[in-house]
């Protein structure tokens, strides 16, 4: 009778183990971090964050250059985690931190291939992994955590290729390679380094020149992804792909780089400290700088020159970038220009520390200590800034002045406005996924005011106007015409507004030819109140009046102190509709928002009057009392 064989379980081996350590260590620290709602920050990192999280989820385009294989795989991402329950936002966050991760693994790769030990490698990895707008972009759904993978991708093949000139390595170079121009033309710069790599290999990669061009010919193919989406309906498409015109505007587009070069030496040196202030945010000056310095400690081989200038090639020309990307203002693209350093530093780290640990291994252990504190100190120190972006929530208060019309619009249908940007994604994105703002049609500033304005009821935000003033609606509707249906937001029509069916509340006469037709209280949520006023032009008036607003503990004050809040005016309608400009009999309704009034304190009344600037002082109209 035989023996039964012995089974031998194969366990994974230390590099293995440290990858995977790495791997989960970095997902960790991004999953405690990363956003799960709809962006309400305006941070340089969530630039583009509010149109990703809207996008994916309906299978569609970006801008330029329009990312076809990043919206591919992360509109069937979102779709996945959506049979999960996991709400588009958060899935479109945990899209872009798996790519961190994987961005993280490769640093480790790229490392290892270097010669550097696993336990060195995943230091370097998990240090770098944990700069600041590493970190942040792979919380935020955000296109540059793939940027990363793909490049150090492509760096990887390369290192494998140079050493033992493998067809599949060659492939897969020429792969990632296209795939990363295609998805971030960044990459590009990328080019010198993998040739300096490639170069002794050259017979080899021209033997198989063929397979490789067709590999890296996939990546422009990808772009068919916006034809077929505009051709199938889709709505939420960047430009227009739909056209010839159109779709090779996105497909041939190089990243747009808004250069300013300083002009001087004192502007040159305040751009550097910039850049270096913004550096030393991500990973602290002494460290960054030995990581690069590690990149030349690379062990001894022939060619031993060959790889440390690859290197340092693939970080080099971020530099500049970083230094003439200006636009008056730190922008996402600023922040985005420095990441290759940031990672190849992480390389550096793993191999500078293991060459002092070779030296002398007193000096390695005080090396791994260094690194490990490092790496304890980014994880304290940078994680509150990235959760103060990724948990912002300043969006809902647009959802919340949104969901005000429904109370004043009636049956009349309305259209909303919003500026392309953080309020626009904000608002179709609790429309389509949070069943909020039900019966409100949504509009960017591209559509068509004036036809809107013919058929329905056109408002937009108060602040829009600070971008989009009077003026600019003028040149679209020709005579306009505002008016303040609730706090925050206003009315745009071609005609001047009517006196109410109903009006409620007491009229007054101010004596500078505008009457209040009527004034009336509602309750608001957390003690507030909001005064609407309905004032009437009797008259053409010259003067442009402004309006106070007083709630009083006692009527009419003796004092300063009876005034408990004010909610004063230059102009009516937020300030943006002067009395000049109101045509005789034109009635303009007007909101204000009071606040609720201090702990202990009972107002009586609010008054509301207008004034104007005279001798030196202010003149003003009669006081309209209306209790509280």
């Amino acid at each position: 009778m035989s023996m039964p064989q012995r089974v031998r379980i194969k366990w994974p081996g230390q590099r293995q183990v440290w990858l995977l350590l790495t791997a989960l260590v970095v997902a960790f620290l991004y999953l405690s971090t990363v956003q799960l709602h709809i962006n309400g920050a305006t941070h340089p990192y969530t630039n583009d964050v509010g149109e990703i999280q809207n996008a994916l989820p309906r299978w569609g385009t970006l801008h330029m250059p329009g990312y076809p294989l990043y919206s591919m795989l992360g509109s069937a991402l979102v779709t996945l985690f959506g049979l999960l329950r996991v709400e588009p936002a958060a899935a479109a966050s945990l899209y872009s931190m798996l790519w961190g991760a994987l961005s993280a693994v490769m640093i480790y790769a790229v490392a290892v291939e270097l010669d550097a030990s696993p336990a060195w490698a995943a230091l370097g990895a998990i240090a770098a992994s944990l700069a600041t707008s590493l970190w942040a972009d792979a919380s935020l759904a955000e296109v540059y955590t793939m940027t990363m993978a793909l490049l150090l991708a492509a760096l990887c093949f390369a290192l494998r290729f140079e050493r033992y000139g493998r067809r599949r390595d060659w492939l897969w170079l020429a792969f990632t390679f296209g795939q990363g121009v295609a998805h971030h033309r960044t990459v590009v710069l990328l080019a010198p380094a993998l040739l300096v790599l490639v170069w002794p290999r050259r017979r080899e990669a021209l033997r198989h020149w063929l397979p490789a061009l067709g590999l890296a010919a996939l990546a422009p193919l990808t772009y068919l992804y916006l034809p077929i989406r505009a051709w199938q309906g889709e709505r939420w498409l960047y430009g227009a792909v739909g056209t010839w015109q159109g779709f090779l505007l996105i497909a041939l587009w190089t990243n747009e780089v808004v250069a300013n070069v300083p002009q001087g030496l004192a502007a040159w040196l305040e751009r550097i400290t910039l850049v270096l202030r913004l550096l030393n945010d991500d990973l602290w000056l002494p460290f960054l700088a030995a990581g690069l310095a590690g990149l030349c400690a690379l062990p001894w081989r022939r060619d031993g020159w060959r790889r440390p200038v690859a290197l340092t090639l693939a970080w080099l020309p971020t530099v500049p970038i970083a230094l003439l990307v200006w636009e008056g203002r730190v922008t996402d693209a600023q922040l985005a220009a420095k990441l290759p350093l940031l990672v190849l530093a992480g390389v550096g780290l793993a191999l500078g520390a293991q060459r002092l640990a070779r030296v002398d291994r007193r000096v390695g252990y005080l090396a791994a200590v260094v690194l490990t504190a490092l790496v304890g100190a980014e994880a304290v120190l940078h994680r509150p800034p990235i959760v103060a972006v990724t948990h912002d929530r300043t969006s809902e208060q647009m959802v919340a002045l949104g969901e005000q019309i429904a109370g004043v619009k009636g049956d009349e249908p309305v259209t909303l406005m919003a500026l392309w940007g953080h309020d626009y994604w904000t608002l179709v994105y609790a429309q389509a996924y949070r069943a909020q703002l039900p019966g409100l049609t949504l509009v960017d500033h591209n559509a068509d005011m004036a036809a809107i304005a013919r058929s329905e009821r056109l408002m937009t935000f108060s602040k829009t106007f600070y971008a989009r003033p009077l003026s600019w609606w003028e040149e679209r509707l020709g005579p306009t015409y505002l008016s303040s249906p609730a706090p925050g937001i206003v009315e745009i029509s071609t005609a001047p507004g009517a006196a109410p069916a109903t009006p409620a509340g007491p009229e007054l006469d101010l004596q500078n030819g505008v009457r209040i037709l009527a004034a009336s209280l509602a309750p608001e949520a957390g003690g507030q109140r909001v005064l609407t006023v309905y004032w009437q032009a009797e008259r053409r008036v010259d003067t442009d009046y402004s309006v106070a607003v007083h709630v009083l503990a006692l009527d009419p004050p003796q004092g300063a102190t009876d005034i408990l809040s004010q909610a004063d005016r230059q102009h009516p309608v937020d300030g943006w509709y002067p009395t000049s400009r109101w045509s005789p009999g034109e009635v303009v309704r007007d909101s204000y928002l009071l606040a609720a009034p201090p702990l202990g304190m009972q107002p009586v009344a609010v008054r509301v009057a207008m004034y104007r600037a005279a001798d030196g002082g202010f003149e003003n109209s009669p006081w309209l009392v209306v209790p509280w």
